[in-house]
């Protein structure tokens, strides 16, 4: 793919990752506040492409797929969500379980690695 396609296939990143927020959060505040790593991500793709030497399309795929599977955690992570929002409401607590917070972790870092050494 070419650098103009790896910009557009960010630009898809960051509007799923947009997408997953929303659809998890189901706040307007946390969705702005996700605004915030995608421009963190974009500048940084630029910052990388002149200090460290890197080319821009390496840090771009890096940067969508990190996006991605940051998105794609967000959306496993949507029922447990729902449990902490309805038991908040009743007024007691509710937490992820450790082994499923750790399985979704290495998950979600395996795909970012495979799938970026795949493409790189």
């Amino acid at each position: 793919m070419t650098t103009g396609q790896w910009w557009i296939a960010a630009l898809a990143a960051s509007v799923s990752f947009l997408a997953a927020v929303h659809f998890c959060f189901r706040n307007r505040r946390a969705t702005a506040y996700s605004v915030i790593a995608p421009v963190l991500g974009a500048g940084t793709v630029l910052g990388f492409d002149g200090t460290h030497g890197h080319s821009e399309m390496e840090a771009l795929v890096i940067f969508s797929v990190s996006l991605l599977s940051l998105a794609l955690l967000i959306v496993a992570i949507r029922p447990d969500m729902e449990k902490i929002r309805a038991r908040a409401l009743t007024g007691e607590t509710y937490e992820v379980p450790k082994w499923k917070i750790n399985l979704y972790g290495v998950l979600v870092v395996g795909f970012a690695v495979v799938v970026v050494f795949l493409l790189l």
